[in-house]
């Protein structure tokens, strides 16, 4: 919560000191218009700002360059690797060089562990730094329901006898 509140004050400090970058033409006849109520925060209104001029700066700001940067990579999966892959293998997670995906079956994880070199070097063209890459397939059915359980049953055939 005190995050959201420190982040909605950087974008309003953001756009006080874009509204105090005037020329001192701009502060007298803003000064001598008696129908416009005062800004808060001092300084003049200059009009709307451009929401992606705030937010490179708020990004700046931050230290969320390379985040952001890392995060393209999953806007330019199907671009990088073909949209054949892409729709059957989705990125799990990619901090610190490593990269974790899901292959929806057994073959296409098999298939991904194949051509791995050849991942690496389509992701290394399109900027990306990759330095271990972890393909998971899918996982098994659970037969355990509930929080409580036997030890040394036979699992779900158990019970029919």
């Amino acid at each position: 919560m005190s995050e959201n509140r420190d982040l909605a004050r950087s974008l309003l400090a953001a756009a006080r000191r874009r509204a105090r970058v005037l020329t001192k033409n701009g502060r007298d006849q803003a000064r001598n218009r008696k129908d416009e109520p005062p800004l808060i925060g001092g300084g003049e209104y200059q009009g709307p700002q451009l929401l992606g001029e705030s937010l490179d700066e708020l990004i700046v700001e931050r230290g969320w360059s390379e985040k952001v940067r890392d995060s393209d990579l999953f806007a330019q999966w199907a671009e990088l690797l073909g949209a054949e892959i892409a729709d059957h293998v989705h990125i799990v997670s990619f901090t610190a060089g490593v990269l974790v995906v899901s292959a929806e079956s057994t073959a296409w994880a098999t298939q991904l562990r194949l051509i791995e070199g050849q991942i690496l070097q389509a992701l290394e063209k399109g900027g990306f730094v990759v330095g271990e890459l972890v393909i998971k397939g899918p996982s098994a059915p659970s037969w355990r329901k509930g929080g409580w359980s036997v030890k040394g049953g036979r699992g779900p055939r158990d019970t029919y006898g």
